[in-house]
């Protein structure tokens, strides 16, 4: 295969040209070879933008297409899984973004595809990748046998009117945007995680929204770590939108919005601080380490194991509002 690998891009909305499409294109591992859309004039004018051979709203020409080697699927949620187990079954190594599939039943499917097939599958959680967060699991590495707290706030205004909130188009707030997070706690901890509990539920407009958007989450892992989140769809846009502090064997760590990091007890020093001009969530590491596995036969990040858990963890969670008990998560659950 050549070094440079050929991407179609299946979706053209706005976080696939504000995000991914300018990291592809400071990649050199990549171009962007072909473009789809189901709004013809949007695929054009991208096509146009990135200098792609060509655009379609016709995903099988894509697919069929031999000199696509990976597409980046950047849909509506409840398309993921079967453009996943379409494109996997086409031979094309994915990058999906979040969430893998709108229920577990989606998820196995996607995963049966992939290891039918032999392709690559990333996931977009690059949450855990993100070079903070990097630095606080080495930093952490030699306190790994003690237990962490872990609190994490994500808040800022998520329109009631936004797709997201569908159950049938987005999944809710917790399977389409919170799976990010409850991915980060896993990876924060790197243990098991054994129960979840969440309470919470619709503090948007209950006539615009029909799925809890709002509550606070806990994952208790095997190790008897705890992490705790808070996801807020009705916040505050003049408050910074997210937070990580993690306790562990009298250290702390926080980081602000992915841009400001400060750490206390390590190295024997009381704080340390370390500021990024911008912020930085790990999309690229993410992309690039997908070309690498591509290239060099390796495991991919945020594979199809990464990818369900937190998937599934979302769907427990609401199950958990809606009863209000805790419920319990078997490694079983999402290794398919």
């Amino acid at each position: 295969m050549s070094k440079c690998l050929s991407v179609g891009m299946i979706g053209c909305g706005g976080f696939a040209r504000g995000m991914h499409i300018p990291i592809l294109k400071k990649n050199p591992k990549y171009r962007i070879y072909a473009v789809v859309d189901i709004n013809e004039e949007i695929a054009k004018q991208t096509a146009e933008d990135t200098g792609a051979a060509y655009f379609t709203n016709d995903v099988d020409k894509l697919l069929s297409d031999k000199e696509v080697d990976v597409v980046f699927i950047t849909t509506t949620h409840d398309s993921h899984a079967e453009l996943s187990i379409k494109a996997a079954n086409a031979g094309k190594h994915i990058l999906c973004e979040k969430p893998m599939g709108l229920s577990r039943e989606q998820c196995k499917a996607v995963a049966e595809a992939v290891k039918k097939n032999n392709v690559k599958y990333t996931v977009g959680y690059n949450r855990g990748m993100a070079p903070m967060i990097t630095i606080a699991r080495d930093l952490l590495e030699s306190s790994s046998e003690y237990k962490k707290m872990i609190y994490h706030r994500i808040q800022a205004p998520f329109p009631e009117s936004h797709w997201t909130h569908s159950p049938e188009i987005g999944g809710g707030r917790f399977v389409g945007e919170g799976c990010h997070i409850f991915d980060l706690l896993c990876e924060i901890v790197n243990q098991p995680p054994v129960s979840v509990y969440a309470s919470g539920g619709i503090y948007l407009n209950p006539d615009l929204v029909k799925i809890p958007d709002s509550g606070i989450v806990t994952i208790t892992f095997a190790d008897g770590s705890v992490g705790t989140t808070l996801i807020s769809s009705a916040g505050c846009p003049d408050f910074p939108k997210e937070a990580t502090e993690v306790y562990c064997n009298g250290k702390a760590v926080y980081i602000n919005d992915f841009t400001k990091m400060e750490y206390y007890g390590f190295g024997g020093r009381k704080k340390t601080s370390l500021e990024f001009d911008s912020v930085d969530k790990g999309h690229a590491v993410e992309i690039d380490q997908l070309a690498d596995a591509i290239i060099n036969d390796t495991e991919s990040p945020n594979g199809l194991v990464k990818a369900a858990r937190a998937a599934v963890i979302s769907y427990m969670v609401n199950e958990s509002i809606k009863t209000g008990m805790p419920v319990s998560i078997k490694e079983s659950d999402y290794i398919f």
